[in-house]
């Protein structure tokens, strides 16, 4: 994200652009998302998420996956690194400030004014249950440093955290450790060497919306335009599946939907090449994936798994 004071005002007065035009369709997005891992958890073994504890990785001050896992009737407990609080209140903005800064406390106030309202009504109405705001579990922790026991959780969300976290191994053995012998994980992560992994947000919808001033992949080309919200780490797909296949036994690994390639010409297509086809239109990929059992103590796990 950059520190030049006229080009952080150009990024945010582009982010509420964005967030005046497509504020609910985020909704349905969102909801979409949901309606879909839960379609597919079925196929891996998870019936029904109801009363399932479930960590959400990376809730953000939207907390929408925990939201929604929470008034399905889930046992959630969504986290993120900043502050999270369902309702606007003094207490909030003041924790926000201390926490995390004035800009970010200045950003969430004016998503809780101006978004919130809209979004939260939005994903409402397309919602097959009612939303309940009242005692959700957000709270402030890093995934790699998880105060939870072990063997807590029976599945692990995340949707677009992961190319944000700055130290995946660390964080793949924390999930490992507080999640049950026979836990799953259902994690999106955005794939940086999409069109939009770069997460310009000139690039937000690459088909419908083409940036005039942006060159596609500038983040995998020349980065011009480094102007982004939040910080990346950049890794390849390659190098999540190294991590995980560490710790975890990897039960499906699937990519989502394809973007920008109308977008993708001879001449870009050559400078990427160090890059396959699949790799620069496949927007992000799921991970499913269960603990590996104990080495040292194949028993041990049998009869979690029984009991489990």
């Amino acid at each position: 994200m950059t520190n030049n004071p006229i080009r952080r005002l150009k990024l945010y007065l582009s982010m509420l652009r964005y967030g005046n035009a497509h504020n609910r369709d985020f909704a349905n997005e969102h909801y979409h998302f949901f309606t879909t891992m839960q379609r597919n958890l079925q196929e891996y073994g998870v019936t029904d998420l109801r009363g399932r504890r479930v960590l959400d990785v990376g809730c953000g001050k939207m907390f929408w996956l925990t939201l929604l896992l929470h008034s399905y009737g889930a046992a959630v407990t969504g986290i993120d690194t900043e502050f999270v609080e369902s309702t606007p209140s003094l207490g909030k903005y003041t924790s926000l400030l201390f926490s995390n800064g004035p800009e970010r406390a200045l950003r969430t106030l004016v998503w809780d004014l101006m978004y919130a309202p809209p979004y939260y009504k939005e994903l409402a109405r397309v919602s097959d249950f009612p939303l309940r705001f009242e005692n959700v579990d957000a709270r402030r922790a890093s995934v790699t440093e998880l105060e939870f026991p072990d063997d807590t959780f029976d599945v692990v969300v995340s949707h677009e955290v992961f190319e944000h976290l700055p130290d995946i191994p660390a964080a793949v053995r924390a999930l490992r450790r507080v999640m049950k012998p026979k836990a799953i994980t259902y994690i999106y992560v955005h794939n940086f060497a999409s069109i939009s992994g770069g997460h310009h947000i000139a690039w937000k919808y690459p088909d419908t919306e083409p940036s005039t001033l942006v060159p596609p992949w500038d983040h995998l080309r020349e980065n011009r335009y480094p102007d982004i919200p939040s910080w990346i780490n950049g890794l390849r797909e390659r190098d999540y599946r190294q991590a995980f296949e560490t710790e975890f036994d990897i039960v499906d690994w699937f990519p989502t939907s394809k973007e920008g390639q109308a977008l993708l010409t001879p001449e870009i297509r050559a400078q990427l090449a160090a890059y396959s086809e699949q790799e620069l239109l496949t927007k992000g990929f799921v991970i499913v994936a269960r603990p590996k059992k104990p080495q040292n103590n194949v028993a041990a796990y049998v009869s979690a798994e029984a009991a489990n």
